[in-house]
């Protein structure tokens, strides 16, 4: 049974969600900047469609 598509936009968007959750019981000092990348990868490959 297929969840979701194996995109990189998927992959970003699970990664993104991962980082955002640990990061608000775990401080990690770049978390905000790595979810920011997430983030914007998701955007650009969702518009590129891969």
């Amino acid at each position: 049974m297929k969840l979701f598509k194996k995109s990189l936009a998927t992959w970003c968007a699970i990664l993104f969600f991962l980082v955002f959750g640990i990061n608000t019981f775990v401080a990690i000092p770049s978390g905000g900047v790595i979810a920011g990348v997430l983030a914007l990868g998701v955007a650009v490959f969702m518009f590129l469609g891969k």
